[in-house]
């Protein structure tokens, strides 16, 4: 049975549901630093009308993304996937239910199924994952685009203390607050995951730390130089005499 119409329920209105995802693995993370949307096979930017200064700008998203276990899929992701189907038929009414697309395909990504792992990346075999994505806000000033972009999430710690952009990358562990909804887009249906801020935590040790891996992150300096000489002893230059 087909799906009914987009909103169905809601006077075609979209409805918003918050949420906050269990701790995942961070994939890749353009958090700070947006990408460029393109047109299809080029790297030519698509472009969009700021709609605050009428100025055409290229198009731009922050982007992280998240993966989790398989395991987790009847364990730690019941609620998003419980929040998904709430959104589902919300978008497009109960008979959505019937369809084939009940199975959320299009909202938990398998990293075993290489039309959703299409390079098939090895670190997502045996995971499930999602994107979570934010609109980057243009900066326009006279009429000028000025090349950079606000609207970056907000990045915290464990404690809830302030963190910088550089202590979040791929392969650390993080929470994500954002919303879903239903949506549609060149005739395919599919629930989107809103980005809205990030909280590192987790992980081995509990502060979020992991091993860095490609996409997104650069690696650590000191997991990729030897020390070129030794530094100075203790005591040395003079230091003994301030005690």
């Amino acid at each position: 049975m087909p799906k009914t119409s987009l909103y169905a329920g809601n006077n075609g209105k979209p409805i918003f549901q918050e949420f906050i995802t269990p701790i995942g693995r961070v994939m890749h993370s353009y958090h700070d630093v947006p990408q460029l949307s393109t047109k299809e096979n080029s790297s030519e930017p698509v472009m969009e009308i700021d709609k605050t200064s009428g100025v055409s700008c290229p198009k731009a998203e922050f982007k992280v993304t998240l993966a989790w276990d398989k395991a987790e899929l009847n364990a730690g992701l019941v609620p998003m996937r419980q929040l998904a189907a709430k959104v589902r038929d919300e978008a497009w009414g109960p008979d959505a239910a019937n369809d084939a697309w009940l199975n959320l395909q299009a909202f938990l990504r398998d990293g075993d199924n290489p039309e959703h792992n299409t390079k098939k990346r090895e670190y997502l075999f045996g995971k499930v994952y999602l994107n979570f994505k934010g609109k980057a806000v243009p900066v326009v000033i006279n009429g000028e685009f000025q090349k950079r972009y606000t609207g970056a999430p907000g990045l915290i710690g464990p404690h809830n203390e302030d963190l910088m952009a550089a202590d979040m990358y791929a392969g650390a562990y993080a929470r994500i607050s954002g919303i879903m909804f239903g949506t549609e887009y060149m005739g395919k249906s599919f629930i989107s995951t809103r980005l809205n801020n990030i909280q590192k935590g987790g992980g081995p040790k509990g502060d979020g730390n992991g091993e860095r891996m490609g996409g997104g992150g650069r690696p650590d300096a000191k997991s990729q130089f030897d020390p070129l000489a030794t530094g100075p002893a203790p005591g040395a230059m003079g230091l003994t005499n301030l005690l």
